[in-house]
């Protein structure tokens, strides 16, 4: 496979993965490799498509989860609206959150990047932060901090549901997901997700894409992503 080639399908991952920096990069690299610019948008192009057939199956899976036997009846519209949830993910110092990035896709942190989708459209706050890009977060955050002091970072990532620490150590599966959260209602509107910029619509979710830093060059301190 020649470079040209890899920099067209690591764009189309890129898009599929919802990483503006690894984007941003990839589109320079074909640039610099002579590739055409209807090249690079029919890449894009493929990416939209691989996107949105993800996403159409896992709102396929997560509905036979919920469809499934022995799910806890919903409670109350009322007392879901006077109690919502929420989703805190501290993850390990890593460049980004997509999955897609580096040498091979990590498929576990793929599949829990559509979870959180999947989660918010039922009401659920996410808030996601990670240790190379928001120390403060970490470190302002008494709970995490203690958390961090006992177990240490590679105890790494922490998942708090309300505040109560959930699981350490790995993502978990989209089923274990819906466990934790008892979701069992039809999907409501949409909180948004905490990127450490302010609360932004999840419909451009990027797992924390969005910081200052991502955006301001590749994702990787070393000039390299998704390669």
């Amino acid at each position: 496979m020649n470079e040209q080639t890899k920099e067209l399908i690591a764009i189309g991952a890129s898009v599929a993965g919802h990483c503006q920096p690894c984007l941003t990069f990839h589109v320079e690299q074909a640039k610099c490799l002579g590739i055409s610019d209807d090249d690079i948008r029919e890449a894009v192009a493929v990416g939209k498509m691989i996107e949105k057939g993800a996403m159409s199956a896992m709102s396929q899976f997560a509905q036979s989860i919920l469809d499934g036997p022995g799910f806890p009846i919903a409670p109350s519209p009322q007392n879901e609206e006077s109690s919502p949830k929420t989703l805190k993910v501290f993850d390990p110092a890593m460049c980004c959150s997509t999955g897609v990035c580096g040498p091979k896709v990590d498929s576990a942190l793929v599949e829990f990047a559509s979870a959180l989708k999947t989660v918010a459209e039922y009401g659920i706050a996410v808030e996601r932060w990670n240790l190379a890009q928001q120390p403060e977060a970490f470190v302002q955050n008494s709970q995490v901090k203690k958390h961090l002091t006992e177990l240490g970072n590679q105890a790494l990532p922490f998942i708090y549901i309300n505040n109560e620490l959930k699981l350490t150590g790995r993502y978990p599966t989209t089923k274990e997901i819906f466990a934790l959260l008892e979701l069992t209602g039809k999907g409501k509107s949409v909180i948004g997700i905490q990127t450490g910029g302010g609360v932004k619509p999840f419909a451009i979710l990027d797992a924390n894409a969005n910081n200052e830093k991502a955006t301001n060059g590749p994702c990787c301190p070393d000039g390299g992503c998704c390669s």
